[in-house]
This record gives C-alpha cells, structure tokens and sequence, in this order.
C-alpha cells in the first residue's frame, strides 16, 4: 500500500539490486587480480631482460662483470627508478609468487660460455627472467 505523498524503494527492490552487485562483484574481482598478476609478471620479465641485456652489454665494453645493478646506469635509461612490482606473479612451473623485493639484484651465473669467463644475471626474489610467465 502507498500512502499518499509517500515515494522511496522498497525493500526487495534495494535487496535484488545489492544481489546484483554481488554477484557482478564475485566474477570480477577474480579477474582483476589475475590481470594483475599478469601485469606484475610482464613487467618482471621485460625489466629482467632489459637488464641481462644491459649486463652483456657492459661485459662487451669493459670486460669484466658489474659490481652492482649501478654500474648499469650508462646502458639502462632510468635505473634509478627500476624497481621490481610489489605483489603476486607467475612463475613457469605453474606457481604464483609473492613479491617483496625493493631493487633488482646481480647474481653469479654458472652458465657461461666458457669455463674462463665469469657471468652474471638480473634476479628478482632469486629468480631470473626465464624463470617467469607461462
């Protein structure tokens, strides 16, 4: 009954449209996240490889490794302002990794060309850029 002068929503009229919401809300806030998970294991990998790039090419110039993620600033534009992205990413083997890395690191890589030559590669959380996506 309506009483005269009276107008609002009624009741199951606000009830249905908070159901709707919810339910739009429970298939897209799993989307998102993955789509952020996604976005988070890009930029890992492409920083990765830019550094592994930068790192060889330092080695071809100076011959010898780098010291420290610096000693890239020549061959990497914006060094200072890398960083790694705080939050979850997907590794190859199928699992999701939580990332809580500050800065990219250099570690020594046992699979150089040659047994004389010392290398190194880009790590973020321990894992190079081929450890990362799909």
């Amino acid at each position: 009954m309506k009483r005269a002068g009276q107008e609002g929503f009624s009741l199951l009229g606000v009830l249905i449209a908070v159901m709707i919401i919810g339910i739009v809300a429970s298939i897209a806030v799993p989307k998102f996240q993955s789509a952020v998970v996604s976005a988070n294991t890009a930029k890992v990998m492409a920083d990765l490889t830019t550094l592994d790039t930068a790192i060889a090419v330092y080695q071809t110039e100076t011959g010898k490794v780098p010291e420290s993620i610096s000693d890239l600033s020549g061959y990497v534009a914006d060094l200072q302002n890398l960083k790694p992205p705080q939050g979850k990413c997907r590794l190859k083997d199928g699992s999701v990794t939580e990332l809580h890395e500050t800065s990219y690191l250099l570690q020594k890589d046992s699979k150089t060309l040659l047994p004389s030559q010392d290398g190194c590669r880009a790590v973020c959380g321990g894992h190079p850029a081929g450890d990362f996506g799909r």
